[in-house]
């Protein structure tokens, strides 16, 4: 049974139906950069555990290029190193 509830736990932990912004109070996600599923060019950040996360925008690079987010590499990227990643491995 517990190992039900652990399996069952850890799909549900991902759903690709929100906009995947976190709960701060989980220290897991506490200065942790993490993907915005509905905005490529925005990732989710939690200054603190008794924050709300903030939407935070990509910056352009220092040669004015556009950029985003990228999950695996949890850094903004240039638009022609992006590629898009299932939301839910």
């Amino acid at each position: 049974l517990a190992l039900f509830v652990v399996l069952f736990t850890a799909v549900n932990a991902c759903d690709p139906n929100t906009n995947n912004q976190p709960d701060c109070s989980n220290a897991s996600n506490v200065q942790v950069k993490i993907r915005n599923f509905w905005d490529p060019t925005r990732y989710w950040w939690c200054q603190s555990s008794s924050s709300t996360a903030e939407a935070v925008v990509c910056a352009e690079s220092a040669d004015s290029v556009t950029t985003g987010f990228d999950p695996t590499l949890k850094e903004c990227v240039p638009w022609s190193q992006w590629s898009w990643t299932a939301y839910c491995p």
